[in-house]
């Protein structure tokens, strides 16, 4: 499939660089010689960046006195933010800078707002690194407490204004890189099969920086301190960088072509200036552009109304051929390309779901995991935050899984290759059963709650394993490794080529809806049910679990009938 998106790419990706000084050829640029420097630096960048975030919620907690359910809200706020502000940087990426330049200022940028190494009881500041100083200075926060007492003094205006704005700072870092790192990892290759290898090593070596976020990061955050946390963190992004720059003679960086987005606008507005025009099958009276012979000869028959768009009237073209007139006329490819755009767009928007859902579970369990018995072999406490590691795990071990496993045996039973359809729609389904699992594991819980008479104790432990946890978080993150990989390769080969960046962009735009939407959801939910209580063993999570069940296998059929009507350029 993607084979046939690549073809058409500009030549001079592919063919050998000659050395005039000594006459001999240099070496090939792109292909598997460049994975090191970009899987690398995506690794140590995701590791800095999720270390930053990870611990959140219990930074919010135990720092600035903010409610659970409240400090939920906040985190899937700035985790939303945090897969906003990439859709802007593709697009950035797309229009003007390249995925090179892109991912080596905000990189950089991300590290000069990380920049701090600890000393003693006091940061030696060796940059701008707001987090920091929020987290160590205790001016910038309310005075320390028991908390078990629930007489602990919030944040007062200033500095709950100065905690968003460190936030701020570091989603701006998170910017250029988080989907940057796919679209000039698959750039390097011309074959479709060698972009989806990559793909899955890409997500199976991000997942496994995730896993050291919550599990190294973490411990360092709670037991060491927040200073030698993001210190580390620092170190990261110095590394990430230092990687990606080492690489740059090696890499393929295609030239931006310009705004996406205008381009886009122009078709609008070419084909609402032209409504009353009839449309024609006679191919001369559409424009292809100046050489563009190996274009389609007449715009393809869906949504024939932007078709008008590429119509020629008298005054819209040169002498020489040329666009006289760029808001009343395009090019039959920028009309195609808008249609692609729409297309997809009703099966990007089955997504928001899941990520709605992941928002959602994964800062109750950590609320869940609090309340129960997190210890192993009487030694050592597993941290709250760090029980997402168990979704990393799942999702790094089903990655490899999937690619020699599933297609193979797919293949063999079915005696055809499954699509990136079909591999989507897995995800939904698995992700819908650990959903369920999970509102049975709460049923338990609290029903350990009741039978001990635990429910106005919530500063007691309750009896029961929080491993118990593990069975459901494995499942979400089976589901994962289907869906999320899927969408991006989806996107990547569907989207138009002048549009890449913003294509794998795109389930980082997912992610970033999804996160506001859980947050509204929890605020509807709050007000609405008493399903969510700050004490939880007040509360009903597992009817919160069970309707998210419900609503992912009702979003699974909303897929699948957007799955029958699209058709993947491949089969077209």
């Amino acid at each position: 499939m993607a084979s046939q998106v690549s073809e058409g790419r500009e030549q001079a990706v592919a063919v050998e660089v000659l050395d005039n000084s000594i006459g001999q050829p240099a070496c090939k640029k792109g292909g598997w010689s460049t994975v090191p420097f970009i899987i690398g630096s995506a690794l140590a960048s995701t590791v800095a960046i999720y270390g930053v975030t990870t611990d959140l919620m219990q930074f919010l907690d135990h720092r600035f006195s903010i409610k659970s359910i409240k400090a939920s809200q906040i985190t899937n706020i700035i985790n939303s933010l945090m897969n906003l502000t990439p859709v802007a940087g593709a697009l950035l990426c797309d229009s003007y800078l390249g995925c090179f330049l892109t991912i080596s200022i905000f990189t950089f940028i991300s590290f000069l707002n990380l920049r701090c190494l600890p000393n003693g009881n006091s940061p030696h500041m060796q940059g701008t690194l707001m987090i920091t100083l929020v987290s160590v200075v205790p001016s910038l926060a309310p005075p320390s407490c028991d908390h078990a007492l629930g007489s602990c003094q919030p944040p007062s205006m200033a500095q709950f204004v100065l905690l968003c704005l460190a936030f701020a700072v570091v989603t701006l870092g998170a910017a250029g890189t988080s989907f940057t790192f796919v679209t000039v990892g698959a750039n390097q290759f011309d074959k479709g099969k060698d972009q989806e290898v990559f793909v899955n090593w890409f997500f199976f070596t991000t997942t496994l920086a995730m896993l050291v976020a919550f599990t190294a990061v973490v411990y360092v955050l709670d037991n060491v301190g927040w200073g030698w946390g993001y210190g580390a963190c620092a170190v990261l992004n110095a590394i990430s960088f230092a990687l990606f720059v080492l690489g740059k003679w090696r890499y393929r960086d295609e030239r931006p072509r310009g705004s996406p987005l205008a381009s886009l606008a122009r078709v609008v507005v070419s084909a609402a200036r032209k409504v009353n025009l009839e449309l024609s099958k006679n191919e001369e009276v559409y424009y292809r552009g100046l050489g563009a012979q190996a274009q389609p000869l007449v715009p393809t028959s869906s949504f024939r109304f932007i078709n008008k768009a590429a119509l020629v009237t008298k005054g819209d073209t040169d002498s020489n051929g040329s666009i006289a007139k760029p808001w009343r006329l395009c090019t039959i490819e920028e009309v195609e390309d808008l249609k692609t755009l729409l297309k997809v767009l009703p099966l990007w928007s089955t997504g928001i779901f899941l990520t709605t859902a992941t928002g959602i579970q994964t800062n109750l369990n950590i609320l869940q995991s609090l309340t129960m018995d997190r210890g192993l072999n009487g030694h050592f406490k597993i941290p709250a935050a760090s029980f997402q590691v168990f979704v990393f795990i799942s999702m790094a071990l089903f990655l490899p899984i999937i690619d020699r496993f599933f297609y193979p045996v797919c293949r063999t039973l079915t005696r055809q290759s499954p699509t990136i359809l079909h591999r989507i729609g897995a995800g939904h389904i698995v992700n819908a059963v650990g959903l369920a699992a999970m509102a049975y594991v709460e049923s338990r819980r609290l029903k350990m709650v009741h039978s001990h008479g635990l429910q106005s104790r919530p500063d007691l432990i309750v009896p029961m394993s929080a491993l118990w946890l593990v069975p459901p978080l494995a499942l979400i993150g089976a589901g994962s490794a289907f869906y999320i990989p899927g969408q991006v390769s989806l996107y990547y080969q569907e989207f138009p080529a002048s549009l890449k960046n913003t294509g794998t962009s795109m389930m980082s735009l997912t992610m970033g809806i999804g996160f506001y939407f859980s947050t509204l959801v929890v605020d509807v939910l709050q007000k609405v049910t008493g399903w969510l209580n700050d004490d939880i063993n007040k509360g009903r999570l597992d009817h919160v679990f069970w309707m998210l069940a419900v609503l992912g296998g009702l979003n699974f059929l909303y897929y699948i009938a957007c799955a029958k009507l699209y058709k993947l350029q491949s089969t077209r």
